[in-house]
């Protein structure tokens, strides 16, 4: 039997003293998108080739001469982050600087950062994208383990930050990903954008958050692709630590109603347990809300647009290991 465990990649979230986790006004990447024939309208779809044990979807991207998988995490503000026995394999970088990292427990961690000159993910190119170099002792750190030994580490994962120019449709159900203008191209593609519901994308603290209506009232919510379950920020009682009580049934808290926007997707499954980083997290949306609902990221418009409505496809959808 497969080992269970959890990667809680809101660890994975990057500050520096200059940012203050506030996004730039306008992205430092500059994006190839496909030719267009008629218009500047663009639609390019990825597929998923394979998924971590957390349910986190990877690409295939090409850095340099070489190809790597790597996840897509939400989690991470920047652009693209690599394991550090990998760094060095990776071809005319340029050293910018170092910058704070923290992770959930609140340990605090030095990334080196890199300019490299592009990455391409299908007929998509990035160019002079941020690479952050990622340490073993980060990944270790970032592992909740119920039983055995975690998994072997991934090479690495994109950030949000990467697509903040070309936005964002994560279709996990039917094993893709794509990069697309907008929603009338979406609509062209077969999807049935009337069943949308959108919310304001929240960026300015350096997260993808939205907010949430619950029977408890607002809730400020980040959406991250590197988590597995879905996570309630709450203190723990009795002095317990996250490994006593993040696998008790009890832990698990029901919200019989989320809505957002217009629209009650129903009831939602939260694991409680603090998050303990600089800035307060009131809730985290993981992979199984991903399983279940198509999520477009659109950075243009300052929209994110759920629904729970997907084409038809007969394509093996991607599906976690952990709870």
């Amino acid at each position: 039997m497969r080992d269970t465990w959890i990667i809680f990649s809101v660890c994975l979230l990057a500050i520096s003293a200059s940012s203050c986790f506030l996004i730039p006004k306008q992205s430092k990447n500059q994006v190839n998108q496909p030719p267009q024939v008629n218009d500047a309208s663009f639609f390019v779809s990825v597929p998923i080739t394979q998924c971590a044990s957390i349910g986190a979807p990877y690409l295939d991207v090409q850095v340099g001469n070489e190809v790597f998988s790597l996840g897509i995490d939400l989690g991470l503000e920047g652009d693209l982050s690599i394991a550090s026995a990998l760094v060095e394999r990776i071809p005319s970088k340029t050293f910018i600087r170092t910058k704070l990292m923290y992770g959930f427990r609140g340990k605090e961690y030095q990334t080196s950062l890199y300019r490299i000159p592009k990455i391409t993910i299908g007929t998509m190119s990035f160019k002079q994208p941020i690479l952050q170099e990622s340490s073993d002792e980060f990944h270790r750190d970032s592992v909740i383990v119920k039983k055995g030994k975690p998994s072997p580490k991934k090479l690495g994962r994109v950030g949000w930050e990467l697509f903040y120019n070309s936005n964002l449709l994560l279709d996990i159900k039917n094993s893709k990903v794509a990069f697309c203008d907008s929603l009338n191209t979406l609509h062209k593609q077969g999807y049935l954008v009337k069943s949308f519901t959108k919310a304001p994308l929240l960026l300015e603290r350096g997260l993808v958050e939205f907010e949430a209506q619950t029977t408890e009232g607002a809730l400020r919510c980040m959406l991250d692709t590197g988590t597995t379950c879905n996570i309630l920020n709450t203190e723990l009682d009795d002095g317990k630590s996250i490994e006593q009580v993040i696998w008790e049934p009890e832990n698990a808290l029901t919200y019989p109603s989320f809505k957002i926007g217009n629209k009650d997707f129903g009831s939602v499954v939260f694991h409680r347990f603090p998050i303990k980083i600089p800035i307060r997290i009131g809730a985290i949306l993981g992979m199984e809300f991903f399983q279940d609902h198509l999520v477009f990221l659109d950075f243009a418009g300052g929209y994110v647009y759920f629904s729970n409505q997907r084409t038809n496809s007969s394509q093996t959808h991607c599906s976690g290991q952990g709870f």
